[in-house]
């Protein structure tokens, strides 16, 4: 008995048997079939995932699925820098393996103008209206539900907002926008400013004579200080439950 042999096929068979996607996860064929069509060969599928075991293997079989039909996929993740692993990319759907409650799904979904697929239900595909946020780099974000500017003390903060190229320079002001279909909406207080609500489908806001904190989506991103453009994107992000 050739022993050396048998154990060759025998570690050939273990490698080329894999697991039954149901078997892992009942959703993913259906998640890759439908990645796999955004896809059509031109582009890659960023999978995103949680760091516990089980998402991990999910994804893992997902990954597998897709490049049985001929499709690149990326593993992405919450964690800071996770994003990098897309660049040079050309990103054509997002596949939500961390759940319908977490907002990084969603927010590379519409910043990467992809297609983002939950498992689960069959539904229509949906469109949801985001901000395009711009800083004086002019990289591209997005924020999902709004976006606030506000001074870290009121007493020493200024911001001007330009819209229609008109400016308007509040003491103290602090801002938030909405997005609403073509235009976004924009609330603007201060102090000794009566706070009112207007529309646009762009503003630009600067801030002076002090910190301001910027907050998108309940998440503080940083301290702020400098200019930011704001820009209404109607149905920017579309979300598929497969």
């Amino acid at each position: 008995m050739d022993t050396t042999t048998e154990a060759t096929q025998y570690a050939r068979s273990r490698r080329a048997k894999r697991p039954d996607p149901a078997e892992v996860w009942g959703p993913l064929a259906g998640l890759a079939d439908a990645a796999a069509g955004a896809a059509a060969n031109s582009g890659a599928v960023a999978i995103t995932r949680g760091f516990d075991r089980k998402s991990r293997q999910r994804a893992k079989a997902l990954r597998e699925l897709l490049a049985e039909r001929g499709v690149a996929a990326v593993e992405v993740t919450a964690a800071s820098g996770s994003e990098r692993l897309l660049a040079g990319s050309e990103v054509a759907a997002v596949v939500n393996l961390v759940g319908a409650g977490s907002w990084q799904p969603y927010r590379l979904g519409a910043k990467l103008r992809a297609a983002v697929f939950n498992p689960g239900g069959g539904d229509e595909p949906v469109g949801r209206d985001v901000i395009g946020m711009a800083g004086e780099s002019g990289r591209r974000d997005v924020a999902l539900s709004h976006v606030a500017v506000r001074p870290e003390d009121p007493a020493n903060g200024s911001i001007t907002v330009i819209s229609n190229g008109e400016p308007l320079s509040v003491p103290g002001g602090r801002i938030t926008v909405t997005p609403a279909g073509p235009r976004l909406e924009v609330n603007l207080s201060g102090p000794d400013y009566a706070a009112q609500t207007f529309s646009s489908a762009e503003i630009r806001v600067e801030t002076f004579d002090g910190p301001h904190r910027l907050v998108r989506d309940e998440l503080p991103i940083a301290e702020f200080e400098g200019a930011v453009t704001f820009t209404a994107e109607p149905e920017g992000l579309r979300i598929q439950s497969v």
